[in-house]
């Protein structure tokens, strides 16, 4: 007999309930409160210096690129922008090299001390970043490694791991066993269960935690601020010198940072279906 499809729970009361209306309407609501911003970002960095200073504010206006060329014509703002790519880059790779593994023997070995390793691991997120930074800037200033890209990425390794671990306990904690143990008896070696069986069944879950670190790597100000100089400052730090005593250059604050949200949204839509996938993550399925 074959499976007859089944319809949602709450399908019929969203369809024909007396409620529908109230509820598209609250989702509407939703939708434009945190959409707003974006759009007013996009519509600003398009705007001349005429428009997005006019009283009341002008929703029609001619559209112009002139901010986007002074802020590419910056040299400060293009070695930000490399900068940002380097240390983010290196950063997530090398916390997803080491995260995944750790991950997988934390959620699958047992050893003594486990649960307090576990927890120590979550605890380093517990600080808030203002908490450690004057002592990442002593440790660094004594190894006279300030101002410099290795430093950054250090900084940013130590705090995307823990995230990365402690994500990533979960997904594999959600491989049954049998699969492990079936490839454990016809001869897989514990290596190749892990590159074999576990890391293809957690793909959605290591790319949740590199958006995720790559988001928070991305737009991280603190330590980007304290720690690097003129030549290693990063993409937060140069859109924030926008922003001076004598004035706020608002068509080329919004135009940069245009610039700097592009490449984590193309990078999340691209993306995007392994996401998605993990929402139904499983290996077993009725």
């Amino acid at each position: 007999m074959k499976n007859q499809e089944r319809t949602p729970i709450f399908a019929a009361t969203l369809e024909t309930g007396p409620k529908k209306y109230l509820i598209y309407l609250l989702i509407a609501i939703i939708v434009v409160f945190f959409a707003f911003p974006v759009f007013w970002l996009l519509e600003t960095a398009f705007k001349a210096e005429k428009d997005f200073l006019s009283i009341p504010p002008k929703i029609f206006f001619s559209p112009t690129v002139q901010n986007f060329k002074e802020v590419l014509a910056k040299r400060d703002f293009g070695n930000a922008y490399k900068n940002s790519l380097i240390v983010c880059s290196v950063a997530i790779v090398l916390s997803t090299v080491i995260g995944v593994p750790a991950a997988y023997a934390l959620s699958r070995f047992r050893f003594r001390g486990r649960k307090f390793l576990s927890f120590y691991i979550l605890s380093t997120r517990f600080f808030p970043p203002v908490v450690v930074v004057i002592p990442f800037f002593q440790i660094f200033s004594r190894l006279r490694m300030t101002n410099t890209l290795t430093a950054m990425i250090l900084i940013y390794l130590v705090a995307i791991l823990p995230l990365v671990i402690w994500v990533m306990v979960g997904f594999f904690a959600d491989i049954p066993f049998e699969l492990e143990e079936s490839a454990c008896i016809d001869g897989a070696s514990p290596i190749k269960i892990f590159t074999k069986i576990a890391l293809p069944l957690v793909k959605p879950g290591i790319v949740a935690v590199v958006i995720l670190g790559l988001i928070g790597a991305w737009n991280e100000l603190l330590y980007a601020t304290i720690l690097t100089g003129t030549d290693t400052r990063t993409l937060p730090v140069a859109i924030y010198s926008f922003v001076s005593y004598e004035e706020i250059a608002w068509g080329n604050l919004c135009a940069a940072s245009v610039l700097a949200i592009a490449p984590v949204v193309i990078f999340t839509i691209f993306l995007q279906k392994y996401l998605v996938s993990g929402l139904t993550f499983g290996a077993v399925k009725g």
